[in-house]
């Protein structure tokens, strides 16, 4: 298929992702005019990707709303961005265990997982975070919209959905099994 004959396909994926983040509460719509001088609003932009098939025909055309982070800055927009990332040492470690004990390994993908996170206003979103519409959507100028979620994109992303999930673990009577790093002083 032609990019061109794909147009309509992608607007339609567009408005599917727009509409399901309105639904789900992730964002809110609001008058520019409303908002506070000092308010500062991001811009956003749409990621396009092409899902296919195992024999490689098209499966669907998806469309992931982020916003543009990289103009975010530490200080001022937030303050911690880390986000602890598990080593591949402790997934070797798992397998071996479960593969020994004769267990059953299975996994899970969260679908649209940072939109499940709760917003860390204590750890750096000093008040709102506001994003322009996405180029080409079509949306009038005087509105912008207010997150209500991490969105894809921003730099306390991924730290506020490690601590989302971590937190429901938990809950859930799971523990960390973290190290503790001393320092030796030389």
């Amino acid at each position: 298929m032609l990019r061109t004959e794909l147009a309509p396909e992608w607007i339609k994926s567009e408005h599917v992702e727009m509409d399901g983040l309105l639904r789900r509460g992730a964002l809110e719509k609001v008058l520019r005019s409303s908002l506070d001088a000092s308010a500062r609003i991001f811009g956003s932009r749409f990621h396009y990707k092409i899902k296919r098939q195992l024999d490689m025909s098209l499966d669907k055309l998806k469309v992931r709303l982020v916003l543009q982070g990289q103009h975010m800055k530490q200080g001022v927009d937030y303050e911690h961005s880390y986000s602890p990332v598990p080593h591949a040492s402790g997934f070797r470690t798992i397998l071996a265990l479960a593969t020994a004990k004769d267990m059953l390994i299975d996994h899970v993908d969260i679908s649209q997982a940072f939109l499940q996170g709760d917003m860390l206003e204590e750890e750096g979103f000093e008040g709102d975070v506001f994003i322009s519409p996405p180029p080409g959507y079509g949306e009038d100028a005087k509105y912008v919209y207010r997150l209500c979620a991490p969105l894809y994109g921003a730099c306390t992303s991924s730290r506020a959905w490690h601590k989302t999930m971590s937190a429901f673990m938990e809950r859930q009577g799971f523990k960390t099994v973290g190290l503790k790093i001393h320092v030796v002083p030389p």
